[in-house]
This record gives structure tokens, C-alpha cells and sequence, in this order.
């Protein structure tokens, strides 16, 4: 793929014709980690029978940016939607879902909790940072083969980086032992939701039981915060979370389904 250096975006952001109603805008975080603009499409509804030629005006705004990549996300149901997108050019990459559970039922009982659970530090991100560097291997910038899986790794770490200075989001450190095995970031909505942005565990501490004490505490955790519910989102294609999420007593929203354009 040819590299272009990101550059701020100036450009018609949304489209109208008699059959399709569009918008997009530019991702800046994946523009700066990818190290050419990426765009993401906001919103894409069909009102009749549209053709690729309709989508004219957007691949020209498209190319005139220098985009590298373009997502968009589609209910599950949107095949007329996903058949345009794919004669254009797009391919499908993944499923996800929203996990979701109410706190304002009974209080889960306390587990056995060998977890320390706290708020990070600067001196712990560096290790933090590492886990999400190599544990998302199940995520799209990872599964599209089209992509440098370099990217993706970069994708995460930067993510970790620069949450612990958000002004709305939290970057939670998990400890066995003063080591860190995992982290989550999370945010507490408006609404009582407290959404988990980002979560993982430690390649090296997987399977040894810590996945479900850590989502176990953090969820403890949203419950003292006040927050009435928990959502979050997750590829469906990562068995192994499902079924955690599963254990846990989530819920699942109807998924949706991803579909990325890379510049050939």
C-alpha cells in the first residue's frame, strides 16, 4: 500500500441521492497509527434501488484525501446495504456485538478475589501498554490480511497510552502479586452506563482462571460507582470472551457486521 502521512481532512462529509443517504468522517486516531487518513462511515441507509455509480461522489472525496482505509458498520440485517458496499469494493472482516448487563438486580456475590484492582500509574503504563500491544488477536486491524499486522498491535498500545490522561475515561491496572495482567478502560456515562471502552488480559496469564475474577471486580467495581448497567463490545469471532461474557449473566445485542475498503 502506498504511505501517505496523514493530513488534516477538508472534505464533503455526507451524500444524498434519491436511493442513498450517507455520511462519513475521518478517524484521526487510526489515521495517525496507520500513517495515511482513515475514514469511517458513519451512516449508510438505502431509500431505493442504488447502484455502485451512486457512491460516485464519495470515492471522489475519498481519493482526492489520499484515504488509505474506510470501515463501516452495518446492522446484521442491512444485506441490500452490505451487497452495495461489497460492488464497491468493500469486504467483510467481522461480527460484533454488545454485551450488556443490568446492576440493578441482586448483588452478585464476592468471589474469591486474588486480584489487586486500582487505578493505573505512569509507572505502570509502560507495562500495561505492552499487554495491549499483544493481546488483541482477534480484532479487525489484526484479521484483515490486507492490513500490517504491525498496525494493529500499534492501534492498542497507543489506545492504553493515551487513556490515562482522558478526561472522561479511567485505565484500570489489574495486579496478581504486583505484576500486571491485565487492564480495562472504562467510562461513566450520562445514562449509568458504565461502558468498557478496552479490556485484556496477559497472553502469559491466560487460562489460569484471572479473566473472569477481573471482569468479576470490575463489575463490583461499576455496581459502588452507581453505574446502572455495563456495555461493551466485542468481536464474535473471540470464542473464548463470549463465553465469559456468557458465564457473567451479559445479554447480547444484535450484532453487527464490519466491512473495510483498503486502497489496493
Amino acid at each position: 500500500m502506498r504511505v501517505q502521512q496523514p493530513k488534516h481532512l477538508h472534505m464533503l462529509d455526507q451524500l444524498r441521492t434519491p436511493s442513498l443517504r450517507m455520511q462519513w468522517s475521518e478517524a484521526p486516531w487510526d489515521s495517525r497509527v496507520c500513517g495515511f487518513p482513515v475514514l469511517q462511515i458513519t451512516n449508510f441507509k438505502l431509500t431505493g434501488n442504488a447502484e455502485p455509480k451512486d457512491l460516485r461522489t464519495f470515492e471522489q472525496e475519498r481519493d482526492h484525501v489520499g484515504a488509505g482505509m474506510v470501515s463501516c458498520r452495518l446492522p446484521h440485517d442491512a444485506l441490500r446495504e452490505s451487497m452495495l458496499l461489497e460492488d464497491c469494493g468493500f469486504r467483510f472482516i467481522e461480527m460484533v456485538c454488545q454485551p450488556e448487563h443490568d446492576l440493578t438486580g441482586a448483588e452478585q456475590a464476592a468471589t474469591n478475589q486474588q486480584l489487586n484492582i486500582s487505578e493505573a500509574h505512569q509507572d505502570e503504563l509502560e507495562a500495561l501498554c505492552a499487554i495491549a500491544q499483544s493481546a488483541f488477536t482477534h480484532e479487525r486491524f489484526r484479521m484483515d490480511p490486507r492490513l500490517d499486522p504491525a498496525i494493529s498491535d500499534k492501534r492498542y498500545r497507543n489506545w492504553v497510552a493515551s487513556s490515562l490522561r482522558h478526561p472522561t475515561q479511567k485505565l484500570w491496572a489489574i495486579h496478581v502479586h504486583d505484576q500486571p495482567i491485565a487492564f480495562f478502560i472504562t467510562e461513566l456515562q450520562d445514562d449509568g452506563t458504565c461502558y468498557w471502552h478496552l479490556n485484556a488480559v496477559a497472553p502469559a496469564a491466560q487460562g489460569q482462571g484471572f479473566g473472569k475474577q477481573a471482569w468479576q471486580g470490575m463489575m463490583q467495581l461499576a455496581r459502588a460507582a452507581g453505574a446502572q448497567r455495563i456495555r461493551t463490545c466485542v468481536a464474535i469471532r473471540n470464542e473464548r470472551v463470549m463465553n465469559l461474557y456468557a458465564q457473567l449473566g451479559f445479554r447480547f445485542t444484535p450484532p453487527q457486521m464490519t466491512f473495510h475498503w483498503v486502497r489496493p
